[in-house]
């Protein structure tokens, strides 16, 4: 029988509420946001047992946070005036995972996948004005952030090469890094963490192509017969 590997393309969508700290006189303030995510991957999965199949990819990754937060602007400590409306992080994702999938039918099959996330940043933009574009963009190499996702959903074959699929997105665990340009004033160790997940979960819509692994094996092996 052979094994059905694929090639998937997919644009996740994730809402995030989250808070960071910062102190102002002594006192810990505790803001918090809501923001939208997104990006644009492409991975490769392959059977392993079962119904049990493994996956990796990459892919691109914009992470927004709607907080309001001080900030040193243009590398000016202790800027008293300037705080964040939002910032946002672009980035390149790698990820892996270990998935199930169950056919229901000939065209449609669900599927559950823990995915083990790495994003790392190349460009950071913090706005402090949006209406009067007042903001710092950077191009700083920061690794942003480790995450485990669990998603599931439902997979539907549209010829015998593509099929299109549909998944919920359920964050498990997610560690931001710290990000020099927030404000420390070493009252805790979290002062410059990037944000603290409260609660966050997403959608995924995908395009699979399917292909044969075994196929050129199998041939391969009758042309070998045939001659010996």
């Amino acid at each position: 029988k052979n094994k059905i590997n694929n090639i998937g393309i997919s644009i996740p969508i994730i809402w995030n509420n989250s808070e960071a700290t910062y102190y102002r006189l002594g006192s810990p303030k505790y803001p918090n946001g809501n923001a939208v995510s997104y990006g644009l991957n492409i991975n490769y999965s392959y059977p392993l047992y079962k119904g049990f199949y493994g996956k990796i990819g990459v892919g691109y990754f914009k992470q927004c946070f709607k907080i309001i937060r001080p900030f040193n602007y243009y590398d000016n400590p202790g800027q008293l005036l300037y705080s964040t409306e939002s910032y946002n992080y672009n980035n390149t994702q790698l990820f892996a995972g270990l998935g199930y999938a169950k056919k229901i039918n000939k065209n449609i099959s669900l599927n559950g996948c823990i995915n083990f996330n790495y994003l790392f940043s190349f460009n950071q933009k913090y706005i402090a004005n949006r209406s009067y574009k007042v903001w710092q963009v950077n191009k700083k190499s920061l690794p942003l952030a480790e995450m485990v996702n669990f998603d599931f959903g439902i997979e539907k074959s549209i010829s015998k090469k593509i099929s299109m699929g549909a998944n919920f997105i359920v964050p498990i665990y997610t560690h931001w890094n710290k990000d020099e340009i927030f404000i420390n004033r070493y009252y805790s160790s979290d002062e410059q963490q990037i944000a603290r997940n409260k609660f966050s979960a997403g959608v995924a819509v995908s395009c699979y192509y399917h292909f044969s692994h075994s196929a050129n094996n199998e041939n391969y092996k009758r042309k070998f017969i045939k001659r010996t």
